[in-house]
């Protein structure tokens, strides 16, 4: 599995800028020492997910659009360095499924927004014990993907309640759970009220079956409380 070279370029410039400012708090001997030490923290974010093309068996593929979403995460500060938490976020961009067909080789594209959910358990390794920090991450988990795309006619019923008789139809789509992984490089600051930002640039593989994975880049800023 080898990561998008234009993505992969972009977490090397941000992990040079990185390493850059933590040489320059790392000489700072008054820099403040941290109080997330077997502390519970959770936060709110906002994150870029960047396009990413899929290719599958006979020329399919799939391009999916840069979009915005959110997210939030609960976690466990064993101490000063090491955090393990549960990360969910939520976008819901546009793509282009170009489809091939097996008899005649002819190809139809359709376009559509997916829900693309994610649940990942990361362990998060702080470079100091100090109240800014740069910081890399690891995780796995699985993502939910739903194309919105009708996979057969409507299913519908009716039922009888204590107000009256109730009737409702629903139509399944094409959807898939799939497991997924990241790795993320980011820098953390606390302020005084426990409060907490972090931002970061995260990438993240969804493991497809009978396609290429899928590489996705984002951009995460948070906004957190430790507790």
């Amino acid at each position: 599995m080898f990561f998008n070279k234009v993505l992969m370029t972009k977490a090397v410039i941000f992990s040079t800028a990185l390493a850059i400012m933590a040489c320059t708090v790392s000489t700072d001997a008054n820099a403040k020492y941290t109080k997330r030490g077997e502390k519970w923290e959770s936060s709110f974010k906002l994150l870029n997910n960047q396009s990413s093309d899929v290719d599958g068996n006979n020329g399919s593929k799939l391009e999916i659009d840069s979009d915005y979403g959110w997210g939030f995460t609960l976690g466990y500060n064993v101490n000063p360095h090491i955090l393990v938490n549960f990360d969910f976020s939520s976008t819901t961009p546009s793509y282009t499924a170009t489809a091939i067909d097996v008899d005649d080789g002819s190809s139809a594209q359709i376009n559509h927004k997916m829900d693309l959910l994610e649940s990942q358990f990361n362990v998060i390794f702080s470079l100091f014990a100090s109240n800014f920090t740069p910081y890399v991450q690891a995780g796995v988990g699985w993502s939910f993907v739903d194309s919105n795309i009708a996979d057969g006619p409507p299913v519908g019923g009716c039922w009888q309640t204590w107000w009256g008789l109730y009737c409702d139809s629903y139509q399944n789509t094409y959807n898939d759970d799939r497991f997924s992984y990241n790795v993320a490089v980011g820098f953390r600051y606390e302020l005084d009220n426990s409060l907490f930002f972090r931002a970061s640039y995260r990438q993240a593989v969804i493991d497809f079956s009978g396609s290429d994975d899928a590489n996705i880049g984002s951009y995460h800023l948070e906004v957190g409380s430790m507790f």
